[in-house]
Formats: C-alpha cells, structure tokens, sequence
C-alpha cells in the first residue's frame, strides 16, 4: 500500500512537467492559437480536468511552458569572471558558439524564440522576462569582453563603439531564417566557423 502511494505521488509530482512537454509538442505543430486545452490533455493521456488541477488556463501553460524550458544553461557570468586568464577573443568566441548552441541547436530554446516572436503581443510579460533574464545578460557579458579586450590592446580601440547586439543578433538571424526558410539555411557548425572568423578579422588589434 505504501509503494503504491509513494508510486502515485510520483506520479503526481511529475504530472506538471508532462503536461508542459505535451503543450511544446502540441503548440510546436500546431501555433498557440490552434492549440487547445483537450490537445493538450490528449497527448499528455491525461483529461481536461486534469490540466485545470495544474494550470488555470491555457495561457497559463504557455507561460509555464515558456518560463520552465527557456531557461539558459549556460553560465554567463563565468564568461566575465575568466577574463585576464585567457585570450580575450577565446572567450568572446566561446560565449558566441553556447549562444549558438542555445538558441539555434537546442530544440526547446530554438522553439522557444520562435514562441516569443510570434506571441510577444499577446504575452509581453514573457517578452519582458526574456529581455531581462536572458538577452541583457548575455550582452552585458559581450559588451564587458569587448570593453576588455579593447583597454588590454588586443582588440581594436573602435571595437568598443560596436553594440554588443551586433555582435548577437546573427545568431539569432540564423534561428529566424531556420524557421522561416530551412532550404536557405546552412548548419551551424559552418555559420559560426565563417562568422568568428569575421569576427576575429574586425577584433583583433594589428599584430596581436
């Protein structure tokens, strides 16, 4: 009786993260308005009811859904903290590529922007959060590496004029186009490789 119980509130607990997998399945296919509450229900295998026990509306499995697979799982401040330790541009190159890998390479987080361009009016709130808790903090990390690289002599001194959203909003491009138009996509092993050596050519100080 007890394994029995101790199986169900297992299951109980686990029940929030299955009906959000089933909402990013079903809002991926389908786009946010098209998706129903019973489409989701349906392919978690749970009822309707169910999902109201946990979310009180479809709105509020959006946001849920957003918020619990957008988190970043790369740590930017580490990024700041290892300047001085190592080549300037070996850092700004590596943060490039987890950016990459974040939002272009990674199914959810690649969705996930998706998500939030198409439903930014609707949920400016989400919009809010993302500007906050993800892209200012990774364009403060680029800004600050820049700024670095800039007084240590390794990086041009008109370096430190560029936005550091110059620096992201390729990566970003690639997801866009990624969603837009696959066929004119190219991997993005081969984007990054031809665009940190774009970005190496303009950093780089002569003779470093």
């Amino acid at each position: 009786m007890c394994m029995a119980k101790g199986v169900r509130a297992a299951r109980k607990e686990a029940r929030p993260s299955e009906i959000l997998q089933a909402a990013f399945e079903e809002f991926s296919i389908r786009g946010y308005a098209a998706t129903s509450v019973e489409h989701i229900a349906a392919r978690a295998g749970v009822t309707k009811g169910t999902i109201y026990v946990y979310f009180s509306s479809k709105e509020d499995v959006f946001e849920n859904m957003v918020s619990d697979l957008a988190q970043p799982n790369i740590d930017i401040s580490s990024y700041v903290d290892a300047l001085g330790t190592r080549k300037t541009i070996e850092i700004i190159s590596d943060l490039l590529n987890n950016i990459c890998a974040l939002i272009v390479d990674d199914p959810y987080k690649r969705e996930i922007i998706r998500f939030l361009v198409a439903e930014s009016n609707s949920f400016q709130n989400l919009r809010s959060r993302n500007r906050e808790e993800f892209a200012r903090p990774i364009l403060s990390a680029v800004e600050a590496i820049i700024s670095y690289g800039c007084k240590s002599g390794e990086f041009r001194k008109e370096a430190g004029d560029i936005d550091a959203f110059v620096f992201a909003s390729p990566i970003l491009g690639l997801n866009v186009m990624g969603h837009v138009d696959p066929h004119m996509n190219i991997p993005s092993p081969q984007f990054m490789e031809q665009y940190l050596s774009m970005v190496r050519h303009f950093l780089l100080a002569p003779g470093v």
